[in-house]
């Protein structure tokens, strides 16, 4: 039995995970550029449906994982899936159903759900649209919990020259924030807290020429602008700070970079919601992103380091037998599917 799992953006190492451990060949369409020219969206969709379509073709999978959004991702499998008469299963992230630009296109998000095999989210909030739009194939699969080295890799990852001496400064602490400059992200209150704690680094992520320049120029000195790193890089540099950062705006979000973290042990601050602390309140330390706030707990995980730690370590243990009864639905899943049309072509 052949699997794909079709993903329509530059880098998701959850779905990449995912894809791996159910044994799926990975099609990644992501073209955000024509040439030397950037990709209008619409031409972008087309030609990552093109893409998709040949891959899938060459593949003839008997199942289709496919990561949403985009939504219209799911609309070239499910019309692959009519035409060659194969089963989709849909893996919908948090932006899929609370993002404005998504919300749009909820009529098609539950025409196809409720047409798919099984549709999988990552939390229990998630589950909720689904319940409200009658889906009754759901199912929470939270985050494969990477080791250290699947997400570093076997060579030595070198970091750029600029912040490898960063790293040598002679400060109190290094704190990493995973960023990206997004609208979700608390990296105005973190310039804030920096300017609180002068004997902290902090290193934030992402791509700074989304700042304007009067935010850049007003930067308190210790904060480092990163720029945008390749995965192996980021997770390296997370690696060499002492204290993570992994804080969310957006409403009912699990964060993949925790599952990182937990992977490097490395004490972390997480933002203070409902669902965060239904999944992580044995391990993580919560803040409501005011800098006072953070600060005190940036100053209580350092010092609890060793503590913290240890219940990483034992939260890790637990949550393998998770992963593999999540891993067994799914297999079973599948397998009663194929079961069924393998009678039906009789």
């Amino acid at each position: 039995m052949k699997k794909a799992f079709v993903i329509w953006v530059r880098e998701v190492k959850l779905s990449e995970f995912l894809a791996r451990e159910i044994g799926a060949d990975l099609v990644i369409s992501y073209i955000p550029k024509r040439g030397n020219f950037k990709n209008p969206i619409l031409f972008r969709y087309i030609d990552q449906a093109i893409d998709t379509w040949k891959k899938l073709r060459k593949i003839k999978p008997d199942v289709i994982f496919v990561q949403s959004p985009p939504i219209f991702a799911v609309l070239v499998v499910y019309w692959y899936s009519k035409l060659y008469k194969t089963s989709y299963i849909i893996d919908t992230h948090t932006a899929g159903f609370i993002d404005k630009k998504w919300k749009f296109f909820h009529f098609l998000s539950r025409f196809f759900a409720k047409r798919a095999l099984l549709n999988t989210v990552h939390n229990y909030k998630n589950q909720e649209f689904l319940d409200l739009w009658g889906i009754k194939n759901s199912y929470v699969l939270q985050f494969y919990n990477p080791k250290k080295e699947e997400l570093l890799g076997e060579e030595e990852v070198e970091l750029p020259i600029r912040l490898k001496n960063k790293l040598k400064s002679q400060m109190d602490f290094k704190v990493f924030m995973v960023n990206r400059f997004a609208n979700d992200d608390a990296h105005r209150e973190v310039f804030q807290l920096a300017a609180k704690m002068p004997e902290a680094l902090f290193f934030v992520t992402g791509d700074a020429g989304k700042l304007d320049y009067e935010t850049k120029i007003k930067l308190p000195k210790n904060i480092v602008l990163t720029g945008y790193l390749k995965h192996k890089e980021f997770i390296k540099l997370m690696e060499k700070s002492d204290i993570v950062l992994a804080l969310t705006k957006r409403k009912d979000t699990v964060l993949w970079s925790i599952r990182e973290i937990l992977a490097l042990q490395k004490p972390f601050v997480t933002s203070d919601s409902e669902v965060l602390r239904h999944y992580f309140d044995s391990i993580a330390t919560f803040t409501d992103h005011t800098p006072l706030d953070m600060e005190e707990k940036i100053k209580e995980v350092w010092k609890n380091r060793f503590e913290i730690k240890g219940r990483i370590e034992m939260f890790l243990e637990k949550d393998k037998e998770r992963w593999k009864k999540d891993m067994a639905y799914l297999q079973k899943i599948i397998a009663d599917d194929q079961n069924t049309e393998a009678k039906r072509s009789k």
